[in-house]
């Protein structure tokens, strides 16, 4: 065979590999749900996206990104999974600072109950996604990673290995003024292939950096002074892709980024 031609098939195959090794895929995240039993509207706000997810075959998995209810009680929490449950995707949950309780020692209590656990850890088409709590350390201070959960996150991202691409959820922004000891969990992120860390906490669109690690910040479920409230839809192809999807209004693209390349 020609070497012109064995060498243009060569490239072709390299790049036919690139392509495939990155199937795309989409997935939804839910963050800032505070769900209220005394306050309907958090509720018929996160029952619109569940319905309007249920109906889109594009999303595979839902991501939910903390404060789940108002107030932390268990009645809340109760309904949030029920409402939840209703999808016909899987979900991956962590908490916020809104579902501690302040009057009991144990502030996760009533959540790793309810839901099984306060963080996760799943593969989906050679992605690692990985949720861990970032806890208030009081009801007016700011946010501190557990010792515990700096041990897990490590043992999760080497079990994956070190050049496989990972998502990182958490409820708070990890930077100075939200999470007081952030750099402990950011040095370990600089050892792997963290493609970005999704947040809620602000109710609001936002790119940041996290020590050089993209930091996507997301709207809230809520409708707030608005008359519908929405989610975000990403797609994940030969790079990330976020949209605003407000309730009955087409996605709304916000923002894209490359994948952050591996040292």
């Amino acid at each position: 065979m020609n070497k012109t031609i064995v060498y243009f098939l060569i490239l072709f195959l390299q790049f036919h590999f690139v392509i495939l090794a990155t199937e795309p895929f989409r997935f939804a995240f839910f963050t800032d749900l505070h769900i209220n039993t005394l306050n309907q509207v958090p509720s018929e706000d996160l029952v619109l996206a569940v319905n309007e997810v249920n109906e889109n075959q594009d999303i595979e998995f839902v991501l939910v990104g903390g404060d789940i209810t108002q107030n932390g009680d268990s009645n809340s929490l109760k309904e949030a999974k029920k409402i939840l449950q209703t999808l016909k995707r899987p979900f991956y949950i962590v908490p916020g600072n809104h579902d501690f309780r302040w009057n009991i020692k144990n502030g996760t209590t009533d959540f790793n109950q309810i839901f099984g656990d306060n963080k996760f850890s799943f593969t989906h088409k050679k992605f690692q996604f990985t949720g861990f709590t970032t806890v208030p350390l009081n009801k007016m201070g700011n946010a501190s990673i557990q010792q515990v959960d700096v041990n897990w996150m490590n043992m999760q991202l080497k079990k994956f290995g070190k050049r496989n691409p990972s998502f990182i959820v958490t409820h708070y922004p990890l930077q100075t003024g939200d999470v007081d000891n952030w750099k402990i969990m950011t040095d370990i992120f600089q050892k792997y292939n963290v493609v970005a860390v999704l947040n809620g906490h602000y109710h609001r669109n936002v790119c940041l950096n996290y020590d050089g690690i993209p930091g996507i910040v997301n709207r809230s479920t809520l409708r707030a002074k608005n008359s519908v409230g929405g989610y975000s839809i990403y797609t994940v192809n030969d790079s990330i892709h976020v949209f605003e999807k407000r309730i009955g209004e087409p996605e709304e693209l916000w923002l894209s980024l490359a994948f952050r390349k591996a040292k």
